[in-house]
This record gives C-alpha cells, sequence and structure tokens, in this order.
C-alpha cells in the first residue's frame, strides 16, 4: 500500500458513515445529484473496503491461506435507477446484505437451518 492519503481509512470518514448505516438498515438508498458523483461514491466504498483488507493482511502478517475480510464484504453496493434497476448513469446508490439463495438443511436432523443476517458492526 502506497502512503499517498487516499490510502488511509481517514479519507473515506463519509463511506465509512454511509456503510455502518447500511449494515444497521440493509436496503439503505443514496441518492446523488449526478451520476458522476454516484460512480465516485461506489468506487470510494469499494476502494475503501480494499484499504481495510489490505491493512488486515499487515496485522496478520502476510498468514499463508488467510483471506482477510471487513464487516462491509456482506454488502452488495449497486448504482441504480430509481425503480431499482442496475444503472451506471444512475442517481442511486443501493445496499443490499448479500444472501443465500436456498435453504440450509441439517443432514442429521433434515430441519432449515437458520442463519441471522443481521451482521455484528465491531
Amino acid at each position: 500500500m502506497t502512503n499517498s492519503k487516499l490510502s488511509s481509512p481517514a479519507a473515506y470518514s463519509d463511506v465509512r458513515t454511509v456503510l455502518d448505516l447500511a449494515l444497521e438498515k440493509p436496503g439503505l438508498i443514496y441518492k446523488l445529484k449526478s451520476y458522476g458523483q454516484a460512480i465516485n461514491f461506489r468506487q470510494r466504498c469499494n476502494r475503501y473496503r480494499k484499504i481495510l483488507r489490505e491493512q488486515e493482511v499487515e496485522i496478520s502478517g502476510h498468514v499463508p491461506g488467510f483471506r482477510p475480510e471487513t464487516a462491509y464484504d456482506t454488502l452488495n453496493i449497486r448504482q441504480t435507477d430509481e425503480h431499482g434497476k442496475w444503472d451506471n448513469h444512475g442517481l442511486f446508490i443501493r445496499f443490499e446484505l448479500q444472501e443465500l439463495g436456498g435453504d440450509l438443511i441439517d443432514p442429521v436432523s433434515g430441519e432449515i437451518i437458520t442463519i441471522p443476517t443481521t451482521p455484528v458492526i465491531e
């Protein structure tokens, strides 16, 4: 990681505020004034998550097999139009929690296993 100010999480306090709120309120929508601002904010969200992962690698000492994660990795961040359809020129950023595509079934009891969907913010 370089030593520029863009490599510091401190340069992304606005992003952190929105991402924290998105974890608390899945389905959060952020409307921006222009599609350029929407693209920029979505890129900044992804860059911030990347910086946090890189910091985890530095802290862990590059342990083989270690996959760094952040609390924000559970979020899908999409740029959309006002109807929620993906749109590269949309003004809206939608934050949704990733969901499983089916049911997990216990191999012994045959019962469906319920997984909590609310992430814990560290």
